[in-house]
């Protein structure tokens, strides 16, 4: 318990209080907890703040970093070691070229998918597609540019689901995502395999797409599947808005065909 209190200190959580304190010690194990340390110990971490979002295999928080010498707000997204998930990211990271799975322990396939998440966001942000920056990755725990304001997270389009057609021009909107699905597929030579209104984000009038733990090349032998079924969620959810698209016309032009 002393060195849980040590790391604690150490990732100068801006939650002061003993409530605060007790909720990061219940919520990450220890092992998760010695990887915060070593990023704060870097420098990325100076001070862990509240959540920002929680799932089964992830929750993510807001923090003050410090990337290449200059404060900026960053997002801290932390896979949990112990999930009774994980095995549904199986057929995600199989059939991966990028990954030797086959000295992997079960046990070791999360620190993987970390480390795809963070690769696949290199490759999406070097290609130009509206993804967070990635920064740093290490164990289960990924360091990447925080996409909000005031220690809040932009909303996704299900969040603004009713007020959307009040903010911005939806043909515009489906436009965007159109050219950054195209810029996906085409230059990063990546498939979303999850895309839908849950993980787009819209940041001004802007769309961007977050959660690419799942994404894979476009030579994995499901990718096709990927992108038919990411196709068919935008298309569905735009059709809510009188709003109509062509699958095979959308699917042609982000292949390029």
């Amino acid at each position: 318990m002393k060195d849980i209190d040590r790391i604690l200190d150490k990732l100068r959580i801006k939650e002061k209080d003993s409530e605060s304190r007790k909720i990061y010690a219940e919520v990450f194990d220890e092992k998760t907890l010695k990887t915060l340390y070593k990023l704060a110990s870097k420098g990325l971490i100076q001070a862990l703040g509240g959540v920002v979002s929680t799932g089964k295999e992830a929750n993510v928080f807001y923090a003050d970093g410090k990337i290449d010498g200059e404060l900026k707000p960053v997002a801290v997204k932390i896979y949990r070691i112990e999930t009774s998930e994980f095995f549904k990211m199986d057929e995600y990271l199989f059939g991966d070229k990028r990954f030797d799975l086959r000295k992997i322990s079960r046990k070791d396939l999360i620190f993987i998918w970390t480390e795809k998440e963070f690769r696949n966001l290199e490759r999406s942000f070097s290609a130009g597609v509206n993804v967070p920056e990635p920064y740093e990755y290490f164990r289960n725990v990924l360091i990447m540019e925080f996409l909000g304001e005031d220690e809040k997270p932009y909303p996704t389009l299900f969040d603004l689901r009713k007020d959307l057609p009040d903010i911005v021009d939806l043909e515009e909107l489906f436009e965007k995502i159109k050219e950054n699905l195209r810029k996906l597929y085409q230059d990063a030579e990546l498939v979303h395999a999850d895309l839908s209104e849950y993980n787009i984000i819209l940041k001004g009038e802007d769309p961007y797409f977050i959660d690419m733990g799942q994404s894979v090349l476009i030579d994995h032998p499901l990718a096709s599947s990927y992108l038919e079924r990411d196709l068919k969620n935008i298309i569905k959810f735009f059709s809510k808005f009188r709003i109509k698209e062509d699958f095979e016309s959308f699917l042609s032009y982000v292949r390029g065909d």
